[in-house]
């Protein structure tokens, strides 16, 4: 997918004289950030994708790519930096050159809606790796893809329409330099099939596609809609030393098994031993994997085990 080169825009005005105080960059009394608590924002809980099969294609769509990461809300006060999980616990700590590039932001206050992700030598985004380096709590390289502002400076943007809030987004990144670690994720242009199919081939989660005059409302939404590229197939195990932690995984393909790559993600414990007792009485043993799109050499994307399979 062509990226369509930016340029530089004015933030969009409303007519109504209450919708541009808000609309255009806040005007705020500067405060004293010796009493940060004073104007502290509280967790948000976040807007939730519904889940489908195809894109909409009606007109006053927006379409941003869906990457395979962690959903974060930062939020910034007078410099302090507090990055929430959707189930609101903060893992600033975790992630210092996020942390780092939200203290520079040339704000008061603000509430960005965000996913965290890394990504691997291929260029797209790794959750396994994002999750293990989490979980260990240190992930250096993790950056963020900023989608929504929902707060600025003293005013609740969640009212706004949804392309008046990422204008304003992208306003505070440009004036912050466009740091490294908080990337805006840009709107895709195209057929919403096309985008689909683009963004399946090159081996993406999916899709997101948001509604452009809708507000932010927390919760299930139908003003958000995603598409996943993930697929489910059923491959043999061709190997499995014990202690490993991988599968080597073919699939049958003109009367022969061809290789596929391997699956390590998602390799538990109980589904090492239902395996083992698998190939142990039977000789074999099918899995059920999800992944994303084919390698050129035709290996598995971004494979996970979701289990033994039947037959």
């Amino acid at each position: 997918m062509a990226k369509t080169p930016r340029r530089l825009r004015e933030i969009k005005r409303s007519t109504e004289a209450s919708d541009a105080a808000v609309a255009s960059r806040p005007l705020v009394r500067r405060r004293d950030p010796r009493q940060a608590e004073l104007f502290r924002t509280e967790f948000v809980p976040p807007c939730k994708p519904t889940l489908v099969t195809d894109a909409p294609t009606a007109k006053g769509w927006a379409f941003e790519i869906k990457h395979d990461g962690y959903r974060m809300q930062a939020h910034v006060n007078a410099g302090a930096v507090r990055l929430f999980t959707k189930s609101g616990l903060d893992w600033a700590d975790r992630a210092p050159k996020i942390r780092s590039a939200l203290e520079r932001l040339p704000v008061e206050a603000a509430v960005i809606d965000a996913e965290a992700v890394m990504v691997g030598e291929d260029g797209i985004s790794d959750f396994f790796a994002l999750h293990s380096a989490l979980a260990k709590k240190r992930a250096p390289q993790a950056f963020l893809y900023a989608f929504d502002l929902l707060h600025l400076d003293g005013q609740d943007l969640r009212e706004l329409p949804l392309d008046e809030r990422r204008l304003l987004l992208e306003d505070l990144l440009l004036r912050a330099g466009e740091p490294e670690a908080i990337r805006f994720s840009e709107n895709v242009e195209g057929a919403p099939a096309d985008i689909v199919a683009a963004a399946c081939r090159m081996g993406l989660e999916g899709v997101v596609a948001k509604r452009q005059d809708a507000p932010y409302r927390s919760g299930p939404s139908k003003s958000w809609l995603k598409v996943k590229c993930t697929q489910v197939g059923t491959f043999g195990v061709t190997a499995y030393l014990p202690g490993s932690r991988s599968l080597d995984l073919a699939e049958l393909k003109d009367g022969g098994l061809v290789s596929v790559g391997s699956v390590g993600a998602g390799l538990s414990e109980r589904a090492a031993d239902a395996i083992r007792a698998r190939i142990a009485a039977e000789g074999f043993a099918l899995v059920e994997v999800e992944y994303r799109g084919r390698t050129p050499l035709g290996n598995l994307r971004h494979p996970a085990l979701k289990g033994v399979a039947s037959g």
